[in-house]
């Protein structure tokens, strides 16, 4: 693909965006003011008069900052690398790709990650559509990551769903592209200005298209031209290549709240909440007015005191008193405003906007006001019904962003070297007959998705207590359950350490053991009583000593 066709690309996403754009900046003014929407420079940060009410940027900022601590939460071992499932009983191949979880942890913790990762859980919510960009090991030997905002790339998809393009625009002074593409490779206007003034803070266009690879490299092709993915950043103004390279995974995890119909794009609860926010602002602007009124009440007075009415504290204003009709007319006028109306309906709308952004759910465990705080039980009850609803949400949220991010990590720290050797179990062979680790799948440990695997527990502790009247009259219905596999999933959806719970060969072992030991004990049981009973026999009459001798030859 030439320069002039990746712009004339981007420039038709640009056109089938365009729609949505207005919707977004409606977006970032009720919930996200401080947004940067376009390519460079400064925010469009709305003036304080005309922000009436918090709750929209309040409630998306709870959103973003309970999923931080719930889903990706930087102090707690939240993932975990899985050997495929047929290796899972190989010791050496479960051992590599713990260590691999290990390492991929610390470089993830030494990382930008956490900081880009929670400006994609604001950006989610709000616009619906939010991308990271996970790079290759940089100059400090750290994976980088960079968030995407709204207004600056465009996406393709396959005919199953998948995101598989993404063109974005990049704003790069001059010094900056040198830096990154290397000063030969840029124009000749824009690299007679590298290292001058206006190289530091002229800023230049450029559009960096990924796309997947359709033609089958050659085999002499160099390696850049083998990786399924093709990477290329042209100059807009010359529309020439200024970096041509590839990826071996797709870098950039864009993840859609929630799909409708056949756009590309993704809605979120900003999307759901907005009337109410434009509404709750307009309300708080009223309730303003009627307040004010309320502490600096209207006046009706006679023409003949204009200018002499004194409105302030301990002022004085006099009247003629021989004249009635100017003492009677000096009244408050028009003070009978319906405030507790406007607050309820402010209520309403607020409730309306915290439950568009799941905040119920994030502050579940908190004490009610003017209660106590939740119990045991109820708040697993609470939880059940709530997580039931949010649930998509967050298969959504792992499919299209963590699972490609952390897969893209393993692959990127495997390529660098920082793991272990890999046991010989765990290689197979890719592309070109070349040898590659196989990729793990990825186990959660996250907050959330231990409430949801809670659930499995509360279902069988129901269970249990259906069945307990049952298992007296009928012992062996236990048998029906598979209580070893129970005990052991039951402690991992309770959030145990995986340290605490022996593996299935230890158990195994363990049941062996005992069952050995267990025969054991019946032998020398039995030779202690047949050493009693050899004993009885002797010291019987001789008579009695040959019957038994004839009954018991042995």
């Amino acid at each position: 693909m030439t320069g002039q066709e990746v712009i004339a690309c981007r420039d038709a996403l640009k056109k089938t965006r365009q729609p949505l754009e207005q919707h977004w900046d409606e977006l970032s003014a009720s919930f996200m003011p401080f947004s940067l929407m376009a390519t460079g420079g400064i925010p469009d940060i709305l003036s304080a008069k005309a922000v009436y009410d918090s709750t929209g940027r309040r409630a998306a900022l709870i959103l973003a900052n309970g999923l931080a601590s719930l889903v990706i939460p930087r102090e707690e071992i939240w993932f975990e690398y899985l050997a495929p499932a047929e290796l899972r009983d190989d010791d050496d191949a479960v051992s590599f790709y713990r260590k691999a979880s290990e390492t991929a942890r610390e470089n993830l913790e030494a990382s930008n990650f956490y900081e880009e990762g929670q400006e994609v859980l604001i950006s989610s919510p709000v616009f619906g559509t939010a991308a990271l960009f996970c790079g290759d090991i940089d100059d400090h030997g750290e994976i980088h990551f960079r968030h995407q905002p709204i207004k600056t790339y465009y996406i393709t998809e396959d005919a199953k769903g998948r995101v598989n393009g993404f063109y974005r625009d990049l704003s790069l002074t001059p010094d900056q592209a040198a830096g990154e593409f290397g000063a030969d490779k840029l124009p000749e206007t824009i690299r007679a200005k590298v290292g001058k003034a206006e190289g530091k803070t002229e800023p230049c266009m450029f559009v960096h298209a990924v796309f997947q690879r359709m033609e089958d490299p050659k085999p002499d092709a160099p390696d850049k031209d083998k990786r399924p993915w093709v990477s290329l950043v042209v100059h807009e103004g010359s529309k020439e290549i200024v970096a041509d390279d590839g990826y071996s995974e797709f870098p950039f995890a864009v993840h859609r709240y929630r799909r409708f119909g056949q756009c590309v794009w993704g809605f979120g609860p900003g999307t759901t909440a907005c009337g109410d926010a434009h509404q709750l602002n307009f309300l708080n602007q009223l309730a303003d007015v009627a307040a004010e009124k309320a502490v600096f009440p209207p006046v009706i007075a006679p023409s003949s005191l204009e200018g002499e009415v004194a409105l302030g504290a301990l002022e004085i204003t006099y009247v003629d008193s021989n004249d009635p009709n100017s003492v009677a007319s000096l009244k408050e006028w028009n003070t009978t405003s319906r405030y507790d109306v406007a607050k309820d309906r402010m209520a309403d709308k607020r409730e309306q906007i915290e439950r568009a952004f799941h905040v119920d759910l994030f502050q579940l465990f908190a004490s009610r006001a003017g209660s106590s705080p939740l119990t045991a039980t109820e708040a697993a009850y609470a939880a059940g019904e709530k997580l039931s609803q949010f649930s998509p949400v967050f298969g959504r949220l792992v499919s299209e962003m963590l699972d490609p991010v952390l897969t893209r990590v393993f692959a990127v720290l495997l390529r660098a070297g920082k793991f272990p050797n890999p046991p010989a179990s765990v290689l197979r062979t890719i592309e070109a007959g070349r040898a590659g680790v196989a990729t793990p799948s990825v186990l959660y440990k996250n907050r959330i998705m231990l409430a949801m695997q809670a659930r499995q527990n509360s279902s069988l502790m129901e269970y249990m207590q259906l069945a307990g009247p049952m298992l007296q009259v009928y012992p062996d219905a236990i048998d029906a359950l598979n209580m070893p596999v129970i005990v052991r999933d039951t402690a991992r959806n309770a959030g145990l350490l995986e340290s605490w719970i022996r593996s299935k060969k230890e158990i195994e072992k363990m049941a062996a053991d005992r069952a050995a030991a267990r025969a054991q004990q019946a032998q020398l049981e039995q030779a202690q009583a047949a050493s009693q009973v050899a004993k009885n026999i002797g010291g019987a009459p001789p008579q009695i000593q040959d019957q038994l001798g004839k009954q018991l030859p042995q």
